[in-house]
């Protein structure tokens, strides 16, 4: 790899960093979806229930709230939190193509005095990210469970 130009260097960096955001946006369209559809689904079963004329047992709506806590478990902590490591291990590499490539660093594509990107996007994929992407789908997903919870514990018994 030394012999090689730094014309062929910078577009073997390009091409890898093409890869590195298809990946990221790719991720990012999983965990929308996968939160949309979530909540959606938590609603439209919590509002299913409150206008219903079922009626719940106690025992029924013990199973149905563990159902829900077991599912929504899974999905944050085993699907997204998979999802999330990939993600952030894609934004590391990212940055590290995009210092190579001296994004970061003032004056390499112009005379300002300012790098192209802002110093703060060093932290992509690190614990000082600033990013609140997975959190915030996170939250969502725990309002649906709460709302679908809640319609179950207020539905009336026999």
């Amino acid at each position: 790899m030394e012999n090689l130009s730094n014309d062929k260097k910078a577009d073997i960096i390009l091409a890898a960093l093409d890869e590195r955001y298809k990946a990221l946006h790719a991720i990012r369209d999983r965990v929308q979806s996968i939160g949309v559809w979530a909540l959606g689904i938590l609603l439209a079963a919590g509002g299913w229930l409150i206008q219903s004329t079922a009626l719940l047992t106690s025992l029924q709506k013990t199973l149905y709230i563990l159902g829900i806590l077991v599912a929504v478990s899974v999905l944050r902590f085993k699907y997204l939190g998979d999802l999330k490591r990939g993600f952030k291990g894609q934004q590391r590499v990212a940055v590290r193509l995009e210092k190579a490539l001296g994004l970061f660093s003032p004056r390499v594509f112009d005379n300002e005095s300012d790098p192209i990107y802002p110093p703060q996007w060093k932290n992509a994929g690190s614990t000082q990210g600033g990013g609140q992407f997975f959190r915030t789908t996170h939250l969502l997903l725990y309002v649906g469970a709460l709302f679908l919870v809640m319609a179950i514990l207020f539905k009336a018994h026999d």
